[in-house]
């Protein structure tokens, strides 16, 4: 039996909705082909968010963390293989912190990488029938604070934990809820899990 993290974030800036904060919770307490899923929704704030995710990589001893942010300006489903140290928000975070371009830890590396092998994610996520790309820039918004600190603190501490970061765009069962700016798209919600379960299996198998 091993044990994931599936993280999710409220929303942020100016929506009301987040659809990762969804499959975090709907995920919670399942299991997946002898992965035990533990569901956890993140506020979106710069530190905030990775300190309620090390508290439960604390308690629960993870061997695998698969975090999925919301991106709406993204055409399909996007994996992140790299953090950076660097924040510059859009909107103000949770705690109504909005910097520009200011390191997230003063002196750090500045950069830290997914342990997982994603180029093999992507194609075990492709042979399902799924677009993606892989991006080594995850800008500076939350999702990227949070993919530089985990990322780093499984490398620095030499922690046997494997870890990846899936943007989506909205998914299809917020249409009715959400004005979708022009020529963004959205994604079959039945696809983001179906993504998310390839994913964990794949990280648990290959990794």
């Amino acid at each position: 039996m091993k044990r994931a993290i599936l993280t999710g974030f409220e929303p942020f800036g100016p929506y009301k909705f987040n659809p990762t904060q969804d499959i975090a919770k709907e995920y919670d307490g399942t299991n997946l082909r002898g992965i035990e899923i533990i569901g956890l929704v993140l506020p979106c704030a710069y530190y905030g968010a990775f300190e309620k995710l090390s508290k439960q990589i604390d308690e629960f001893s993870p061997d695998l963390i698969l975090s999925a942010g919301l991106s709406s300006s993204i055409p399909r489903f996007r994996l992140e293989a790299v953090g950076k140290n660097i924040m510059n928000g859009k909107y103000p975070d949770a705690d109504d912190k909005k910097p520009e371009n200011a390191q997230i830890i003063i002196g750090g590396k500045p950069e830290y990488r997914t342990n997982c092998d994603t180029a093999r994610l992507a194609k075990e996520f492709e042979s399902e029938g799924f677009s993606v790309d892989i991006s080594y820039d995850a800008e500076g918004f939350i999702c990227n604070s949070l993919l530089y600190l985990t990322s780093g603190r499984i490398h620095d501490r030499g922690l046997q934990i494997k870890n990846a970061f899936l943007h989506t765009p909205w998914t299809d069962d917020y249409l009715d809820r959400i004005n979708l700016e022009q020529n963004k798209v959205t994604v079959k919600k039945e696809d983001l899990k179906e993504g998310i379960e390839t994913l964990l299996i794949g990280m648990a198998n290959s990794c």
